[in-house]
């Protein structure tokens, strides 16, 4: 039988990404042509070799009309940052390749890789552990119950810790008023969008240095370990960037305060990280030994930038206020509750059938 120019192999190599690729992605793993492709194909490989991620994107797949595995990585905190630079600056940013990476380093990174160039990540599950914190310790119109705060906190921690499932567009946790859900989720655009800064303002601020690449771990699963060739930054040129990504793009007064309150209350909500890190692996403490630590990049801030006097310093130190109060309920849950924070899977705001948690939803059957 005639078979003409069909490869079997490249064929059956492309099935392992049909389940969450279409085939122009599928096409574009397995021939990277550009550094876009070759990010693609980074994130696909992950996701085939982990059973946990593939089960997720599997099912995205399944469910959301008009699936992209890679358009569900979101870009706009980066774009909205190269719209606001200089001429110049964005001139100078069209050499770096950037998108949203599965990491263990809660800050982004940039790497250098020999055939592709300059690529800056953010950690692709920042969005829910900001979503979380946000509910644990933000102020609302609407009265928080105690236990709920705390039940979102060990969320956003399991979060950061790479042990909550990540399948919250399936299954979300709970249930949340309307407009407690508008507040929470309102911070997160800038937050993202302040650290994709600091990422450009690396590059922008000359604090990458070819010479000076350390292939690192970026990502530890309970199978495979993941290694890239990742610039090594001082403290000092962190605070740099910090200040950097708020002031070297053309921020009116209004987005300036938009963005100030997204870096603070990133900050704010990485201390709760680093708390819960120090205790449980203070080995690891999320990059603490390259980063300077979360109380001090936010006091830099407040320090070394022109606050515009419509911001409502006050609002945020309430909520860091708040945070102090969770930081140390978060320690004795920890001390006395640490299998919450151990096992794989999903915990919830509350119990099933409740106003804050509603039907308990089956793996397998709802989604």
């Amino acid at each position: 039988m005639h078979t003409g120019n069909i490869d079997y192999n490249r064929l059956l190599e492309g099935e392992w990404y049909a389940p969450f690729c279409n085939q122009n992605e599928i096409d574009r793993i397995l021939s990277p042509q550009n550094p876009h492709d070759f990010l693609l194909q980074e994130r696909a490989n992950i996701v085939v070799d982990n059973t946990r991620f593939l089960r997720v994107y599997m099912n995205k797949a399944r469910y959301i009309p008009g699936w992209s595995f890679e358009k569900s990585f979101f870009t706009r905190h980066y774009e909205s940052v190269l719209n606001h630079l200089s001429a110049e600056d964005l001139e100078s940013c069209k050499t770096i390749t950037y998108g949203d990476m599965f990491s263990n380093d809660v800050n982004g990174y940039a790497r250098n890789e020999p055939k592709w160039g300059r690529i800056i990540c953010l950690n692709e599950s920042l969005q829910f552990y900001m979503k979380f914190c946000n509910l644990a310790i933000m102020n609302f119109d609407t009265e928080i119950p105690p236990y709920i705060r705390m039940n979102a906190l060990r969320i956003a921690i399991r979060t950061m810790l790479k042990v909550e499932a990540m399948d919250f567009f399936l299954d979300p946790r709970g249930i949340v008023p309307e407009n407690v859900g508008n507040q929470m989720h309102a911070p997160i655009e800038s937050e993202l969008q302040f650290i994709a800064g600091h990422e450009f303002a690396h590059h922008l601020c000359g604090h990458l240095n070819d010479n000076n690449v350390s292939k690192k771990s970026i990502l530890k699963t309970d199978s495979q370990e993941y290694f890239a060739p990742v610039y090594n930054i001082s403290q000092k040129q962190e605070f740099e960037s910090d200040i950097a990504s708020l002031t070297r793009p053309h921020y009116s007064s209004s987005e300036l305060c938009s963005l100030l309150n997204g870096a603070l209350l990133w900050f704010i909500s990485l201390e709760l990280g680093e708390i819960a890190q120090s205790f449980i692996n203070p080995a690891f403490s999320f990059g603490i030994k390259t980063h300077p630590t979360a109380q001090e990049r936010f006091s830099n801030i407040l320090d070394n930038v022109d606050i515009p006097k419509e911001f409502d310093l006050k609002k945020i130190l309430a909520i860091k206020e708040n945070a102090k109060i969770l930081g140390e309920l978060l320690l004795d849950d920890i001390s006395t509750n640490f299998e919450a924070y151990e096992f794989f899977g999903s915990v919830y705001l509350d119990k099933p059938n409740t106003e804050w948690r509603g039907r308990e939803l089956v793996d397998r059957k709802d989604y």
